[in-house]
């Protein structure tokens, strides 16, 4: 599973979930991460369609979207997310 994180760095919502998204992540070692910055990346994030609301997260099976969490989030609201979305499926 890749998870696609796209954050800006001038965005505190995304500088506050990058720390939650990496303690989050620990329990899910099988995702690859890839960061992309709103700003830098524009050209890239074309293909995501990301939208207006940061930090995105999505996740891509076989390249396709299968999931996505948009905002901030609280770690529990996160694992929470990635529980109903995931585990089922592990």
């Amino acid at each position: 599973m890749k998870v696609v994180r796209i954050t800006a760095i001038w965005c505190m919502s995304c500088l506050v979930m990058k720390r939650v998204w990496d303690k989050v992540f620990e329990d899910y070692p099988e995702f690859e991460i890839i960061d992309y910055d709103f700003d830098d990346d524009e050209d890239k994030l074309k293909e995501y369609n990301p939208g207006k609301i940061l930090p995105v997260v999505i996740f891509l099976k076989d390249e396709k979207e299968v999931f996505r969490i948009t905002g901030e989030k609280s770690r529990k609201q996160m694992k929470k997310l990635l529980e109903e979305a995931f585990d089922e499926k592990r």
